[in-house]
Protein backbone atom coordinates (compact mmCIF):
# COMPACT_ATOMS: atom_id res chain seq x y z
CA UNK A 1 0.00 0.00 0.00
CA UNK A 2 2.77 2.43 0.89
CA UNK A 3 4.48 1.60 -2.41
CA UNK A 4 1.41 2.65 -4.40
CA UNK A 5 1.14 5.87 -2.40
CA UNK A 6 4.85 6.54 -2.92
CA UNK A 7 4.50 5.97 -6.67
CA UNK A 8 1.57 8.39 -6.81
CA UNK A 9 3.54 11.05 -4.93
CA UNK A 10 6.49 10.61 -7.31
CA UNK A 11 4.16 10.94 -10.31
CA UNK A 12 2.68 14.08 -8.78
CA UNK A 13 6.18 15.47 -8.22
CA UNK A 14 7.11 14.80 -11.87
CA UNK A 15 3.87 16.47 -13.01
CA UNK A 16 4.65 19.44 -10.78
CA UNK A 17 8.19 19.79 -12.16
CA UNK A 18 6.88 19.56 -15.73
CA UNK A 19 4.39 22.37 -15.05
CA UNK A 20 7.08 24.52 -13.44
CA UNK A 21 9.31 24.05 -16.47
CA UNK A 22 6.48 24.91 -18.89
CA UNK A 23 5.49 27.99 -16.90
CA UNK A 24 9.11 29.16 -16.66
CA UNK A 25 9.56 28.80 -20.42
CA UNK A 26 6.40 30.81 -20.99
CA UNK A 27 7.50 33.41 -18.43
CA UNK A 28 10.81 33.96 -20.22
CA UNK A 29 8.96 34.76 -23.45
CA UNK A 30 7.01 37.61 -21.81
CA UNK A 31 8.39 41.13 -21.44
CA UNK A 32 9.63 42.05 -17.98
CA UNK A 33 8.71 45.21 -16.15
CA UNK A 34 5.62 46.96 -14.93
CA UNK A 35 3.31 49.34 -16.77
CA UNK A 36 3.31 52.98 -15.77
CA UNK A 37 0.90 55.73 -16.78
CA UNK A 38 2.45 59.15 -17.29
CA UNK A 39 0.42 62.29 -17.94
CA UNK A 40 2.18 64.90 -20.06
CA UNK A 41 0.35 68.13 -20.95
CA UNK A 42 -2.94 66.52 -19.93
CA UNK A 43 -2.52 63.47 -22.18
CA UNK A 44 -1.88 59.97 -20.80
CA UNK A 45 0.91 57.74 -22.09
CA UNK A 46 1.77 54.18 -21.08
CA UNK A 47 5.35 53.07 -20.51
CA UNK A 48 6.90 49.76 -19.50
CA UNK A 49 9.52 50.29 -16.84
CA UNK A 50 12.13 47.66 -16.15
CA UNK A 51 15.40 47.43 -14.32
CA UNK A 52 18.58 46.77 -16.27
CA UNK A 53 21.47 46.45 -13.86
CA UNK A 54 21.10 49.52 -11.59
CA UNK A 55 19.08 51.61 -14.05
CA UNK A 56 15.34 51.81 -14.60
CA UNK A 57 14.57 51.98 -18.31
CA UNK A 58 11.26 53.33 -19.66
CA UNK A 59 9.94 51.91 -22.92
CA UNK A 60 7.06 53.74 -24.61
CA UNK A 61 4.07 51.47 -25.28
CA UNK A 62 1.31 53.85 -26.42
CA UNK A 63 -1.77 55.70 -25.27
CA UNK A 64 -4.52 54.01 -23.25
CA UNK A 65 -6.83 51.98 -25.48
CA UNK A 66 -4.22 51.26 -28.18
CA UNK A 67 -3.78 47.66 -29.28
CA UNK A 68 -0.16 47.78 -28.09
CA UNK A 69 -1.28 48.87 -24.64
CA UNK A 70 -3.98 46.19 -24.46
CA UNK A 71 -1.42 43.55 -25.46
CA UNK A 72 1.03 44.89 -22.85
CA UNK A 73 -1.67 44.75 -20.16
CA UNK A 74 -2.56 41.16 -21.11
CA UNK A 75 1.12 40.20 -21.06
CA UNK A 76 1.57 41.79 -17.63
CA UNK A 77 -1.50 40.02 -16.25
CA UNK A 78 -0.24 36.68 -17.59
CA UNK A 79 3.24 37.37 -16.18
CA UNK A 80 1.80 37.92 -12.69
CA UNK A 81 -0.42 34.81 -12.93
CA UNK A 82 2.54 32.68 -14.02
CA UNK A 83 4.72 33.99 -11.18
CA UNK A 84 2.01 33.13 -8.65
CA UNK A 85 1.49 29.68 -10.16
CA UNK A 86 5.22 28.96 -10.06
CA UNK A 87 5.34 30.08 -6.43
CA UNK A 88 2.50 27.70 -5.53
CA UNK A 89 4.07 24.83 -7.48
CA UNK A 90 7.41 25.40 -5.76
CA UNK A 91 5.70 25.27 -2.38
CA UNK A 92 3.91 22.05 -3.36
CA UNK A 93 7.17 20.60 -4.68
CA UNK A 94 8.82 21.10 -1.29
CA UNK A 95 5.93 19.37 0.46
CA UNK A 96 6.01 16.46 -1.98
CA UNK A 97 9.77 16.01 -1.62
CA UNK A 98 9.45 16.03 2.16
CA UNK A 99 6.62 13.48 2.07
CA UNK A 100 8.52 11.22 -0.36
CA UNK A 101 11.61 11.41 1.83
CA UNK A 102 9.56 10.38 4.88
CA UNK A 103 7.92 7.43 3.09
CA UNK A 104 11.25 6.18 1.72
CA UNK A 105 12.67 5.76 5.23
Amino acid sequence: MASIFLDIMKEELNRNLYKQDAFNRQLVSLPKGYLSKCVIDGKAYIYRKKRIENNIISEYIGVPGDDNVKKAEEDRKLYIELKLSIKELTRDEKRLRKAIKEYEK
